[in-house]
């Protein structure tokens, strides 16, 4: 099958596959990370220094450049030290992806 027929859970084991072990191939985990994914999606498109979640204002561990780099290499299951940094996000809110 072609990866661009994968499904988007498919596709995030993948890219956990490929992260070598720092992201976990469970179905909770892959809900997690869409939540965390969406968050670096709102913090690429704005200079604000924060960012809410769940009623909680978090200051952001990363810039709009290196989220857009983040959800770039999402995109094509890359996973390197800029891909690496969706973690610092995802322990920030307490999320194990």
């Amino acid at each position: 099958m072609k990866e661009q027929n994968y499904s988007n859970y498919a596709k995030y084991l993948v890219l956990a596959d490929n992260s070598k072990g720092r992201l976990r191939g469970t179905y909770t985990h892959y809900l997690n990370f869409k939540i965390v994914k969406e968050i670096i999606n709102r913090i690429s498109y704005t200079d604000k220094s924060t960012y809410s979640y769940d009623g909680d204002i978090y200051k952001r561990k990363i810039s709009s450049a290196e989220g857009k780099n983040i959800l770039d290499n999402i995109g094509v299951n890359k996973w390197n030290v800029a891909t690496e940094k969706i973690l610092l996000v995802a322990s920030q809110l307490k999320l194990s992806i």
